[in-house]
């Protein structure tokens, strides 16, 4: 069988779209053996995953949170690193004067999304109409060191805006019925903040990437499996950095663990949200809650969530915007003291109102 668009040596604004169906096309024709597939469902998206390593399979699937889904459409995805014969070369992109603004505009017309070739040798796209999506790569090591951390996180941006859910970065917590969304960039204290409140008996949606549901009732949902900390932050928590002490550290230094594996039913598969908080490492004698305007928490959003996809036009802002008017906003000003951090956390989330609120309900 000739494959037609793996053929060739480059992509330029001239074949763009065409080259990009035709991948579908070809990946779509071929018979399912060489394929390694999985279903999938974060956040309850009804994903299919097809892989050309079985082995990078596994490894990929394991990180997935899986929720019910319901009645969402099939997507499908293939995720190519360089096995499938015909799909080995990644074509080039030879067009760098076609910017990404021009770039993701006449691909959005086509009915396209896909990310802007910044990276040789990694193409990312996804067709709105036939609902397939691409990610294609030579080799494994040619993917960005956090993509192990969050897979198909691109992809995942895509379909949860067709399904009206906004893919976040941002922890969560909460306790039965209720529960508050922590934002704030790299460092703020979220993963943190939210190991503390597993050890008081809080639960969680995840404490990176998660899906936010946006409307009268805001809720989060889980994407991924894992939670992370440094070394620093499980010391504070002896017996979980006892237990942790054989898992290696990730690019960034950090231990990545179940929560699962260590704080019985610390993961749901969905948390109505009653507050958004902004934790503050400040080292204070005792960690103290406190009202914050909407404004400040935008700001940390503006470094941390918008913008994350180069060149795409993005609603972000008005989402955000949105989420924030419905929910009361916080500052968290945490101490050194861990085990007190949490138990202060709880103790606001058993308070919150078990319903939503009259301002919760404006539109």
């Amino acid at each position: 069988m000739k494959l037609a668009a793996a053929q060739g040596a480059g992509v330029d604004r001239a074949n763009l779209v065409g080259w990009m169906r035709q991948v579908i096309r070809d990946l779509q024709a071929m018979p399912r053996a060489p394929f390694t597939t999985h279903r999938i469902s974060p956040a309850g998206l009804n994903i299919e995953t097809h892989y050309d390593d079985p082995d990078f399979a596994a490894a990929y699937t394991s990180r997935f949170r899986n929720v019910g889904v319901n009645d969402a459409p099939i997507d499908r995805l293939y995720v190519l690193t360089g096995k499938l014969p015909g799909f080995q070369a990644v074509p080039a992109w030879h067009d760098t004067d076609f910017l990404p603004a021009a770039f993701h505009a006449m691909i959005k017309a086509a009915g396209l999304r896909a990310a802007y070739p910044f990276q040789a040798r990694v193409w990312r796209f996804f067709d709105t109409r036939s609902r397939v999506g691409v990610q294609w790569t030579a080799s494994p090591d040619d993917l960005p060191p956090w993509d192990g951390s969050a897979p198909l996180r691109q992809h995942l941006h895509w379909l949860l805006g067709e399904n009206g859910l906004r893919l976040a970065h941002a922890a969560t917590l909460g306790w039965r019925d209720r529960g508050v969304v922590l934002f704030g960039k790299g460092g703020a204290g979220k993963s943190g903040t939210t190991l503390a409140g597993l050890t008081a008996g809080l639960s969680t949606v995840g404490d990176d990437y998660v899906a936010l549901v946006d409307g009268p009732a805001p809720a989060a949902r889980p994407l991924y499996r894992g939670l992370k900390q440094d070394r620093a932050g499980l010391a504070r928590t002896p017996e979980l950095d006892a237990r942790t002490a054989h898992i290696g550290d990730n690019w960034r230094g950090k231990v990545e663990f179940d929560p699962d594996q260590f704080f019985r039913g610390a993961t749901v598969e969905t948390m109505a949200l009653r507050a958004a908080i902004l934790p503050r490492i400040a080292q204070a004698s005792r960690p103290a809650i406190v009202a914050a305007r909407p404004q400040a928490l935008m700001l940390a959003l503006m470094s941390s969530n918008l913008h994350q996809f180069a060149g795409e036009t993005d609603d972000g802002m008005s989402f955000f915007a949105r989420l924030l008017a419905r929910l009361p906003c916080y500052h968290m000003e945490l101490s050194a003291d861990a085990a007190a951090n949490g138990l202060v956390l709880r103790d606001f989330i058993e308070g919150l109102p078990a319903q939503a609120s009259a301002r919760e309900l404006v539109s």
